[in-house]
């Protein structure tokens, strides 16, 4: 008796297709993956700059700690322009807050330098800066300050900050 059943030669078309549909949603998950990846290290080197600018910022006032007071800035403002170039004259404490305030403020968000660092949201909000002094109510109570920097990352609505705080133990 022979057989009426022939044996299969190849792989149908169905299953080709089958397999093309799982060889493209895994490239789709690899695709997505990347994306994720790519954004994710965009706000880290946001985060890193901020970190960097605020420690910078602390530096500065340690080293003016006597002008302490005067590094206060609201958040969201824009300081004046310091009258004094404080990087070739010499300048009194009062001088030197003003020009370092204004120093953090065109290098991480002044809008009319384009090499800011921070980036603009892409709604145009463009990132903000502020300086919180709290004097000590006694004597043994440090003054204080906190230094805000906040940042909405291309789309985005939600704002991202990064905050230090600067405690004066000694006059």
């Amino acid at each position: 008796m022979s057989s009426l059943r022939t044996r299969q030669a190849g792989v149908s078309i169905v299953e080709a297709l089958v397999a093309l549909v799982i060889l493209s949603v895994g490239m789709l998950g690899i695709a997505g993956l990347y994306l994720t990846s790519v954004q994710s290290n965009r706000t880290a080197q946001n985060r890193t700059a901020a970190v960097q600018l605020l420690n910078d910022m602390g530096d500065r006032i340690r080293s003016n700690h006597k002008a302490m007071d005067k590094y206060a800035v609201t958040l969201g403002s824009t300081p004046p322009v310091a009258g004094t170039d404080c990087g070739t004259a010499k300048c009194t404490p009062i001088q030197l807050a003003a020009y370092d305030i204004r120093a953090l403020y065109d290098n991480a968000i002044n809008p009319a330098n384009t090499n800011h660092v921070l980036p603009n949201a892409a709604d145009g909000t463009s990132p903000q800066m502020g300086i919180v002094y709290t004097a000590g109510a006694t004597a043994a109570d440090p003054a204080r300050l906190v230094i805000t920097m906040q940042w909405k990352e291309p789309g985005s609505t939600d704002w991202l900050s990064a905050s230090l705080e600067i405690v004066q133990l000694g006059s």
